[in-house]
């Protein structure tokens, strides 16, 4: 064998190599591929659209998610800060209420304010999620609370620390038009076994293993409400046509049948003269 036919030899035997490296390496990948993202980072990368609104005093607030945050801004980008039940608004994290409660007022104000910015005087909302980061919210955007146009409705049984997917309703109303949107989140967007999970970390009787697995479905349930289309979280309910009246179907079809016979007659008429 000559030098030039043994680098030859070395130089197959090496891309061989990488080769097969290459492809162990990418066996690996799909035993990795359901951890979640990291949240901040899928924070920075979305583009919700902001929120805006108007006071009693016709003032313009916008509302946005940012820098894992929920921050809302008054004229001359002034940052608007509030305290509610202890929980702060902003606060550094964009907590599962937060988001939720961000993007189901998305979607009220695009149904009961399509062509324009609500005020936040013509808004009213009930709801049964039993939430201090989700009531803080409402009131962080729409100062619901403060005119006593919320009302939080909670079933025997239900508490912070446990509460299930049924609880998460909304029924929202434009208090000028009187039009109401009734919706919920879809079954889905939270894994199965959250809520047991959950509440099992609420009361401090989750093993240690049980937190890891809560703290990976809270940043998927966060994920699923970042980046979800409204339709795929929240329920609709159809508006149900009603069916037109009989008589008047009647009257239509006996309207045609004259015309139609006149038509013909006036035509065979002329055909005979």
């Amino acid at each position: 064998m000559t030098k030039n036919d043994a680098q030859t030899a070395l130089g197959t035997q090496g891309f061989v190599l990488a080769l097969i490296v290459a492809l162990l390496a990418s066996l690996t990948i799909p035993a990795y591929a359901h951890v979640p993202s990291g949240v901040s980072d899928l924070v920075d990368k979305i583009e919700l659209l902001p929120i805006w609104i108007f006071d009693e005093n016709e003032k313009l607030y916008k509302f946005q998610i940012e820098e894992d945050d929920l921050r809302g801004y008054s004229k001359g980008n002034t940052l608007i800060e509030l305290t509610v039940d202890d929980e702060h608004v902003p606060d550094g994290s964009l907590s599962v209420c937060e988001i939720l409660t961000f993007r189901v007022l998305q979607l009220a104000f695009s149904q009961l304010w399509p062509e324009e910015v609500p005020n936040l005087a013509g808004f009213a909302v009930r709801y049964g999620h039993p939430s201090k980061g989700s009531k803080a919210t409402f009131e962080y955007i729409t100062r619901a609370f403060s005119r006593e146009e919320a009302e939080v409705d909670l079933p025997e049984g239900v508490t912070r620390k446990n509460f299930d997917l049924d609880v998460m309703w909304y029924e929202f109303t434009n208090l000028n038009t009187k039009e109401s949107l009734e919706t919920r989140v879809q079954e889905g967007v939270f894994p199965e076994g959250f809520f047991k999970l959950r509440t099992k970390v609420k009361t401090d009787e989750a093993t240690e293993s049980e937190k890891v697995e809560f703290a990976v479905q809270w940043e998927e349930v966060r994920d699923n409400f970042l980046t979800w289309e409204p339709d795929a979280l929240f329920e609709l309910e159809e508006e149900e046509k009603e069916p037109a009246p009989i008589w008047s179907i009647v009257f239509a079809l006996g309207l045609t049948a004259v015309v139609l016979g006149t038509t013909i007659y006036s035509m065979t008429g002329r055909g005979k003269q």
